[in-house]
């Protein structure tokens, strides 16, 4: 039982009532119901009592107007519903009477159409007891009257498609619940028994779709369902998903024209930039074998039927926990044609009294293993009798693998007992089911299927041999001989004799398939089924609950204004259940408005790229921006896109949809805009998104001296904005983790200190393979001269930009002091000049060393920064402050020794492997660089090959330890 406890309008003095509730819940499921003013304080009270995603915040419309007032209680109501909620515990409510009981076609009883609301007064009197027996009654009748008008979408026959066979003999059972009327895309129907029911095209289905009461669909990997993928966004219904894989027919309909960038949207709605990004790295026709692109149709729907419980797992593999939750698993109705005997199949296929015959069903092609079974069949002792028989009833493929086949059938001495039947009708494939002696039915590569061949064979008590692949995996061994999953040649030869060699056990086997598919598969029992699961999603699922809300919200008396309107639908977006997979929503606002190639943006960059490639079970990354002003964020889809190599795809840079649930993570440097989202991140974390951010360094309130005038405010304000709003906080290395955890201590403002909870705080670092940070190419017009001058004397190349912080001017002057003292060395520096530098710049530019022995590349490429790491002597890391030092380990890459200055960071990033510096005057620096020489000369300078370094990929899994797997480094209360 779900009990969910309504605190949204309930007095703060039931509050212990409730947690009593929660600590006497045994099996039961309990979730609370807040609001925005409540919700902190209720996830504080029930740490530990409850898990935090189970205490859930409750929209309403916001602010005062009499249409408002009103709309409160449905809106609510919605909400509670949605939740899936048994009984709902309102402390000052009135109980709501249940409704009456009745039974479903098979004679089980219903569920219940809605909640039950229990008072103080139930819960006091027994605290569970009572509870349980307040739940409500199931509903009045299964189907209301006069019975549903059904709209039945599906391929029928004359199509050749499995489905449409499917369909035609599940309608005239289905038609004992409703009025059906069928819904194609194609001109005449040629099954007899569906002529009872009206036909509807397209364009009149279109017309009139609001009039039916049901809309039922039948979705397949094949081009004959082309038309249900844009219907089903117009027009929401439940969906039988034959296949779980759809990529092979988007694939068709984007090729075709049908669907202009069908497939591409089709992966980025079902796998985001993951899916986009590994179609540029594997090709399509991988990507269509890999990826199975069916979360639109899924979302679209109101409710999703399959025919067994393989497909549910895939969702769970591919989608995350609980994206299955809501699916109903109908058997596959198989109905037997006519009464057919054995001695009347065989006389009519021509097959003699004594033939041993074993058959293979379904159209020909590497995933049903044909192959395999031809060599087994070949190279067993069957292959061997003169009696024994092999048919391949279906249709050959029609390219290179069905010719091989052809061809070694030909080749083969037994060739006149092994057949390919091609396209039969539906007479003579049911003659073959009632004449084989034995089924093999190999599938590999599933795409989510339920073969309607095995069950077909089951269905004539064909003995049935099959591989534990996909749904046959989950048949019950007792009515199957199953072999293992990768089909050996050997493994299937044994079981093929030992069926030939054992008539018992083939008995025993079609015994028990004819009492399996008598008691599952029947056409009224699957009938029955599949109409309980529509009227439980007509009752149950979001979407109905949503169309109740809407009648609900139009029958209010009082007229809505349509400010009232937005406030509805902006609660009412909110309050919808969270799907599968969570988004983890990374901030890329600063680079979105303005790539300026920093080391920053550069990390931003590497890290995105990382977490697509390689997201966390059941997380989709979404980047994001925004522009500051507690402005929505956005999806940053062009940007995404562009970054992942499909520019060609255009999508909407939408409004961000958020779900409890979800994870933001602040990974770019943007500060105002951070500063001045504080009340916009604040609700996000009520609504149940966990909220991180990414801290760089502290440089600007810890050296503001060094930074323009105003920066230590904005970066106060970032970070004073951060520690309030923000569940944990991960630095790019230990040493400003020490350092962010002194200054909160010390500066936080008033706003942290009213925090519940701990702010965790951990680290990462950063990586440092370029190849896989989108690297930049191309060469400067000198890089020739530059390279060469790297070439005639020691160089010391320092990167960064150049801001007075970065030393840059210490090692002028020191490399001044070299030159003068008769030291042939270079100075490299490679950065664009940055703010309080002008003189500095000046003076470079004008020096009598420029492009001789001193050399300033304001912006140079990845290309180009390899090609100096590789001809430098050593890297120059003069440095007043950093927040991790990758040049260090670029260059310990490189095996370029490192000279630095003794920074705590650089200690953690180089450790014994660098020559420390101390002192800020040219003196100091210009002895520590000689000093270096000499060791350098003998020998003995620190070696960079001990420097420990991560990829990006490495970096990025590093990161979500922390806002995922929650290991932190220390919490601050």
């Amino acid at each position: 039982m779900r009990l969910v406890i309504d605190l949204v309008s309930s007095h703060p003095g039931k509050l212990a009532l409730a947690q009593e509730l929660a600590r006497t819940r045994g099996a039961h499921e309990v979730w609370l119901a807040g609001r925005r003013d409540n919700i902190g304080a209720l996830r504080h009270a029930f740490a530990g009592l409850l898990q935090e995603a189970r205490v859930v915040l409750c929209h309403l419309p916001a602010g005062v107007s009499p249409w408002r007032a009103m709309a409160a209680e449905p809106v609510r109501e919605n909400f509670l519903a949605c939740l899936g909620a048994d009984l709902v515990f309102a402390p000052d409510a009135a109980p709501a009477p249940a409704p009456a009981p009745a039974t479903l076609p098979d004679g089980a009883p219903a569920g219940a159409t809605r909640f039950a609301t229990v008072t103080e007064l139930d819960v006091r009197r027994d605290l569970w007891g009572q509870l349980g027996a307040a739940l409500p009654g199931p509903p009045a009748a299964l189907l209301p009257a006069p019975r549903p008008r059904l709209a039945f979408i599906s391929p029928l026959p004359p199509q050749h498609s499995g489905i449409a066979d499917y369909s035609a003999a599940l309608i005239p059972e289905l038609a004992r619940y409703y009025d059906i009327e069928l819904v194609v895309d194609q001109p005449h129907v040629s099954e007899a028994p569906l002529a009872p029911y009206p036909l509807r095209q397209l364009d009149w289905f279109e017309a009139h779709a609001h009039e039916y009461d049901r809309l039922l669909y039948h979705f397949g990997n094949s081009e004959v369902h082309r038309h249900m993928f844009a219907l089903l966004r117009r027009h929401p219904g439940v969906v039988v998903l034959h296949d779980f894989f759809l990529s092979g027919v988007l694939d068709n309909l984007e090729h075709d024209g049908y669907l202009p960038q069908g497939f591409l949207g089709a992966l980025h709605a079902s796998h985001g930039y993951t899916g986009l990004l590994e179609h540029g790295a594997i090709g399509r026709n991988a990507t269509i074998w890999k990826y199975p692109l069916n979360k639109e149709v899924l979302e679209h729907a109101s409710g999703v039927v399959v025919h067994a419980a393989y497909p549910g797992r895939l969702a769970e593999q591919w989608y995350g926990p609980g994206s299955a939750s809501g699916w109903r698993a109908v058997p596959m109705a198989r109905v037997r044609t006519g009464a057919i005997s054995r001695a009347q199949a065989r006389a009519r296929l021509g097959l003699r009294r004594d033939a041993f015959l074993v058959c293979s069903f379904g159209m020909l092609g590497p995933t049903k293993l044909n192959d395999e079974l031809l060599d087994a069949f070949l190279g067993s002792a069957i292959g061997a009798d003169a009696h024994a028989r092999l048919v391949f009833v279906g249709e050959n493929e029609p390219g290179l693998y069905g010719a091989a086949l052809t061809r070694k059938i030909v080749a083969n001495r037994s060739v006149d007992r092994i057949g390919i039947t091609g396209y039969v009708s539906a007479a003579c494939y049911a003659d073959y089911l009632a004449a084989c002696d034995v089924a093999v039915q190999l599938r590999s590569r599933t795409r989510g299927e339920t073969s309607a061949a095995v069950l077909d064979c089951l269905l004539y008590g064909a003995p049935t041999i099959v591989n534990a692949h996909g749904t046959n995996a989950d048949l019950p061994d007792a009515v199957v001989l199953k072999i293992a999953d990768t089909v050996a040649i050997a493994e299937l030869g044994a079981a093929l004799a030992r069926l030939h060699a054992e008539p018992a056990l083939r008995v025993g086997l079609s015994q028990r398939a004819l009492a399996h598919m008598q008691a599952h598969h029947q056409g009224p029992h699957a009938a029955a089924k599949l109409a309980e699961a529509v009227e439980h999603f007509a009752r149950h699922s979001p979407r109905s609950h949503y169309q109740a809300l809407l009648r609900a919200l139009a029958g209010l008396p009082a007229q809505a204004g349509a400010e009232d309107l937005r406030e509805a639908a902006r609660a009412i977006a909110l309050n919808q259940p969270a799907r599968a997979p969570r988004q983890l929503l990374v901030d890329v606002s600063a680079l979105v408005q303005a790539d300026l190639r920093t080391g920053i943006q550069r990390v931003v960059r590497s890290v995105l790229l990382a977490l697509i490639a390689e997201p966390p079970p059941g997380v989709r990354v979404e980047p994001v921006y925004s522009h500051g002003g507690n402005r929505s964020y956005q999806y940053a889809r062009g940007f995404g896109c562009a970054l992942v190599g499909m520019p060609e795809l255009h999508l909407e840079d939408a409004p961000v949809e958020l779900r409890a649930g979800d994870i933001f993570l602040g990974l770019d440097l943007f500060t105002n805009g951070t500063a001045q989202n504080h009340a916009l991140l604040e609700s996000m974390r009520a609504a149940g998104v966990a909220i991180y951010f990414t801290v760089y360094d502290l440089l600007p309130v810890l050296r503001p001296e060094v930074f323009p005038y105003g920066a230590e405010r904005y970066f106060s304000e970032f970070l004073s904005t951060v520690a309030a709003v923000s569940d944990g906080v991960v630095c790019i290395s230990r040493a400003v983790c020490d350092e962010l955890c002194d200054w909160i201590g010390q500066h936080a403002d008033k706003e942290s200190s009213r925090r519940l909870a701990p702010l965790k705080i951990g680290y990462f670092h950063l990586g440092a393979d370029i190849d896989a940070s989108a690297p930049s190419t191309g060469l400067p017009p000198n890089a020739q001269q530059v390279l060469a001058g790297l070439a005639a004397r020691p160089s010391f190349l320092m990167v960064g930009t150049v801001e007075p912080r970065k030393g840059q001017a210490q090692a002028l002057a020191a490399f001044e002091l070299l030159w003068a003292r008769g030291h042939d060395v270079n100075l490299v520096i490679v950065g664009k000049q940055g703010w309080m530098v002008e003189q500095l710049a000046a003076r470079i530019g004008s020096h009598p060393e420029r492009d001789a022995r001193l050399f300033w590349l304001p912006g140079v490429s990845d290309q180009m920064l390899l090609k100096l790491y590789a001809g430098a002597a050593a890297l120059l890391a003069a440095s007043e402050g950093e927040g991790f030092g990758l040049p260090l380990i670029e260059a310990a890459q490189h095996n370029i020794p490192i000279v630095a200055r003794d920074l705590p960071v650089f200690r953690e990033v180089a450790g014994e492997h660098a020559f420390y510096f101390e002192g800020k005057d040219a003196g100091a620096l210009a002895d520590a660089v000689t000093d270096w020489l000499a060791l350098a000369r003998e020998g003995r300078a620190p070696s960079p090959a001990g420097v420990k370094w991560l990829t990006w990929r490495a970096s990025a899994r590093q990161l979500l330890d922390a806002v995922v797997g929650q290991q932190w480094y220390r919490e601050i209360d």
